[in-house]
């Protein structure tokens, strides 16, 4: 588990270098049936305010989460409400 996790943790830093990107998120499932996310920013964006919606934590820059008992597809559509709640759609 510990290799995923800093695998999803340099995929979020590793996609900041693309031109333009000042936030990234990673989700992937676990073994054990939960789902990380990972998320990196460089810009304006505070994610871990964002992922505090999910109960994750973090700082600023990088924060994360770990979502139990949820499928891939179900943490992908909470990530999406907590992000159109930190930008107030």
């Amino acid at each position: 588990l510990q290799n995923i996790k800093s695998a999803g943790r340099d995929e979020a830093d590793e996609m900041l270098n693309i031109t333009g990107i000042q936030a990234s998120i990673v989700l992937y499932p676990a073994e054990n049936g939960s789902v990380i996310i990972s998320a990196r920013s460089i810009g304006e964006i505070n994610v871990q305010v964002l992922l505090e919606e999910l109960g994750g934590g973090g700082n600023k820059s990088a924060a994360g989460v770990q979502l139990e008992n949820l499928s891939l597809r179900d943490a992908v559509g909470k990530l999406f409400v907590a992000i159109d709640n930190y930008f107030g759609e």
